[in-house]
């Protein structure tokens, strides 16, 4: 072999070696390349396996969340939500006996029947939750008779629990016209009729059991009942007998100045005592024949509304007197509305324009009171009320004494004589009270 051919030889040698470390360089090189995919997939698998775990953890929670929710839904419809809960009083005024009263109720047989009377608006007071009145007279057995000593045959009790009478104010004027022998005979005759009383005591344990205080519960919601009166014909209560008679003043029997006020705080105390959802106060109280407000009444009505009173229904006047609502802050520092009727006139008499102009028309007042069934919670919902006429057909007719739901009378058209004088009281009752109460009924 010459140089020549050695040296061809030599560098085929040498292009084959370099061949060789160049596809060796690209066999790494491409080995690299694979192991790098291969990480980069490892990597992304592990990323993506990472993520359908949290996944799955972060839909369990939800699901889970989810149920957990649902469970406290249905946990929470399973408690039962109380309704609202809406008490209905219907008050009205005086109920009274005169002579004329008696005479016509007199039947053949020596017994006295008042039905009739009452006939016509016993669907008002029938219908409500509970009806008051202020009861000016006394039961205590005959010889029955009418003023100064208002002896009212007890078959008028036993009428009055049938057309729904609940509570009758028995401190008035004529609390112990009869004595305190009258008093305590009046309250025998309405527990036995089913009517209950306030304002009045048969014995000290009476007054002291709860303070002077009627509660009465409907429906669950709890009314407590307090009644004062001005004053007892300027009669005094005798000696060790002061609880007989709930007074407004401690110079009752003379001047009516001096508001008693720690017996009207102590009352309603009592009252608070018993957690009540309303407290109302009955109150014979202002002037015969007036039904301007005093400033005694004014402060009166302060005092109960600030401490806790929710309603003052007045009575003694004969004739009707304003209503209205007021916004009040109590001392424990509540807002409230509460609500004062200075007097609701005559319900049952035989007065007439001779003795006070106007007294022959009146009205049933109605109040509504609605508890919260979620917060318990209780207000004034409802003030409305009902023109009444207390109509006289004249002697010898039965009956004699008529109560009428004013539009009722007149759209019967039975009493075409007296159509004026009906509607013209509905327009006096309106300016008489300030208010627009009337119901239209």
């Amino acid at each position: 072999m010459d140089e020549q051919e050695f040296e061809r030889d030599e560098q085929l040698l040498e292009a084959r070696r370099l061949k060789r470390l160049e596809d060796r360089r690209r066999r790494k090189m491409q080995q690299r390349i694979v192991l790098g995919l291969l990480l980069v997939i490892l990597i992304l698998s592990l990323v993506l396996i990472v993520r359908g775990c949290s996944a799955h953890k972060k839909t369990e929670q939800t699901q889970q969340a989810s149920q957990d929710t649902a469970q406290t839904d249905v946990s929470q419809a399973a408690v039962p939500t109380e309704p609202d809960t809406t008490v209905t009083i219907a008050a009205v005024g005086d109920i009274m006996m005169y002579d004329e009263q008696l005479d016509a109720a007199l039947q053949a047989d020596g017994t006295y029947d008042f039905n009739s009377s009452f006939a016509a608006v016993s669907g008002s007071t029938v219908s409500a939750d509970l009806t008051v009145g202020n009861l000016e007279l006394n039961f205590c057995g005959p010889p029955y008779a009418g003023k100064p000593d208002f002896r009212a045959p007890e078959s008028l009790a036993r009428t009055l629990g049938s057309i729904g009478f609940d509570i009758l104010q028995t401190a008035n004027t004529y609390s112990i016209q009869n004595g305190l022998s009258g008093l305590r005979s009046t309250i025998q005759y309405l527990d036995a009729a089913g009517i209950s009383h306030v304002g009045t005591y048969a014995a000290q344990d009476d007054k002291t059991s709860l303070g002077g205080v009627l509660l009465k519960n409907v429906n669950g919601v709890k009314i407590a009942f307090i009644a004062y009166t001005k004053g007892l014909n300027y009669l005094t209560l005798p000696e060790g007998e002061e609880y007989a008679v709930d007074v407004l003043y401690t110079d009752y029997a003379s001047d009516f100045n001096k508001i008693n006020e720690s017996a009207i705080l102590d009352s309603v105390n009592a009252a608070k005592a018993l957690q009540p959802d309303v407290i109302v106060a009955m109150l014979h109280w202002g002037s015969e024949s007036d039904s301007a407000v005093t400033d005694s009444q004014k402060k009166i009505k302060n005092l109960l509304f600030e401490n806790g009173v929710d309603a003052i229904i007045g009575s003694h006047s004969h004739i009707v007197g304003p209503m209205e609502e007021e916004q009040v802050t109590t001392v424990d520092g509540a807002q409230k509305t509460c609500f004062v009727a200075y007097s609701l006139g005559n319900f049952f008499s035989a007065m007439d324009d001779s003795y006070a102009k106007n007294c022959r028309e009146s009205v049933v007042l109605n109040l509504s009171f609605t508890k919260n069934g979620q917060t318990g919670a209780t207000q004034l919902s409802g003030v409305n009320y009902t023109p009444i006429y207390i109509m006289d057909h004249g002697e010898g007719k039965d009956p004699r004494y008529e109560i009428l739901p004013i539009r009722s009378a007149i759209n019967s058209g039975l009493f075409p004589d007296m159509e004026q004088t009906l509607t013209d009281a509905i327009a006096q009752l309106r300016a008489a009270t300030a208010s627009d109460y009337d119901s239209g009924k």
